[in-house]
């Protein structure tokens, strides 16, 4: 049931981002305003040294850990934990879930094929309390949360990769990879 409710939020979630940036039109035709009155933003987009820096955040990895599977914590699958924080650096409120799911993706690879990461049941462990605290609250402008997210493993040998976008859509902006030994 929990882990239905995770899959709801994080689905409610990416739906939100993704009617934040649908409206490219409208964008095209402020940028176009705004380039002719006034000097362009030169804020650059990127992921490198652990941190994602996006128009509308900052993320930063902040730790990576292999958690067994353990049923007494809702894990029936051994998982990747990572904690990481978002400041919101936009007028608009924003969640720290809501920035990952839009701008993080991880895949793992086998022999034959690259697999993408399915997103596991929030860990339970008493020491992520505080990062489960406030991950799915509204961030204020200028405002910094702490969360984690949590991936479900076949392998826990093979690194995991994950890749920075700019959105759902946007660019690649680099990539890291995650040894789990």
């Amino acid at each position: 049931m929990k882990k239905l409710l995770s899959l709801g939020v994080l689905t409610l979630c990416s739906i939100t981002l993704v009617a934040c940036g649908g409206n490219s039109k409208s964008t095209d035709t402020k940028k176009n305003e705004m380039t002719s009155t006034s000097p362009q933003k030169t804020d650059d987009v990127s992921f490198k040294d652990d941190t994602l820096k996006i128009e509308m955040a900052t993320l930063k990895l902040l730790s990576t850990e292999v958690l067994p599977a353990d049923e007494n914590l809702l894990r029936e699958k051994p998982q990747l934990a990572i904690t990481y924080e978002v400041t919101n650096n936009s007028e608009e409120l924003i969640s720290a879930a809501t920035v990952w799911i839009a701008c993080m993706g991880l895949t793992q690879e086998s022999k034959d094929t690259i697999n993408k990461l399915t997103v596991g049941m929030t860990p339970q462990d008493e020491k992520f309390a505080e990062y489960t605290e406030h991950q799915l609250d509204d961030i204020k402008p200028g405002g910094t949360v702490k969360a984690i997210i949590s991936y479900d493993l076949d392998d826990t040998e093979t690194p995991v990769i994950l890749k920075a976008t700019q959105g759902m859509a946007g660019k690649e902006l680099g990539q890291k990879t995650i040894n789990l030994k």
